[in-house]
């Protein structure tokens, strides 16, 4: 699956890390952390390198 993005969440709260994609991050900067409920920043969801 080319051209799709991935990102690294790490929670503020709870630290839990995942990898989520485009539609999943715009869903966790909306209502937060899916494991603890912490508000979510950009600055907590990076990218991850993705093989190409």
């Amino acid at each position: 699956m080319t051209g799709r993005s991935t990102h690294t969440f790490v929670c503020p709260e709870c630290r839990r890390s995942i990898e989520v994609d485009d539609a999943m991050r715009a869903t966790l900067l909306e209502t937060g952390c899916v494991v603890c409920g912490a508000p979510v920043t950009q600055e907590d969801i990076g990218e991850a390198p993705t093989v190409g």
